[in-house]
């Protein structure tokens, strides 16, 4: 069923699109929550915060365009979790003796893999669609080849041909770029 069609019957109160949604959205609701959070929420908090997104759709269904329910699903979680982060950084002080020395090794973790981060984007970018959409569904989604296929509309050989010749593209830009394993 098409996703337009979902926002409208969602719309009209139907509890079954809105589990089909869930279903669709929970994969990337979580994935906005946990990368907007960079670390600073407990899985627990993820997971409510993904709950409260598809919550306060239900709630506001009769706002939805449902051409762009998407957007609108994409927007509710990232609202909500600044909100969380927000009401979290109101609670907290700060005290000279929690700093960890060691804080500085964690810092420049975190920027090698924002880098590393930034360097695959471009490579997915690179490699174009539909294989970026395929690599993402199959390495940050967990989707096996037939789920993909299904989704996407294509044999599940295909889909695991075009995993292995992306994968072989990821592997030799990235060695471009000066990262190898």
């Amino acid at each position: 069923m098409s996703l337009e069609i979902l926002a409208e019957k969602l719309m009209q109160g139907n509890e079954t699109a809105l589990e089909a949604i869930i279903d669709r959205f929970t994969p990337l609701v979580s994935t906005i929550v946990y990368n907007l959070a960079n670390g600073s929420l407990s899985t627990a908090d993820i997971e409510e915060l993904t709950s409260e997104t598809f919550i306060t759709l239900w709630y506001n269904r009769e706002k939805i365009q449902p051409d762009k329910i998407k957007g609108y699903i994409c927007c509710i979680a990232k609202n909500k979790t600044k909100n969380k982060l927000i009401s979290m950084s109101r609670h907290q002080t700060a005290n000279i003796d929690d700093i960890d020395y060691a804080d500085g090794l964690v810092v420049a973790d975190e920027i090698e893999n924002k880098i590393i981060t930034e360097v695959l984007r471009e490579a997915l970018d690179i490699i174009g669609e539909p294989d970026k959409e395929i690599i993402i569904r199959h390495y940050y989604y967990y989707q096996s080849s037939t789920e993909i296929s299904e989704r996407m509309g294509m044999k599940s050989e295909t889909v695991k041909s075009r995993i292995k010749r992306a994968r072989e593209k990821l592997r030799t830009l990235l060695a471009e770029r000066g990262f190898t394993k």
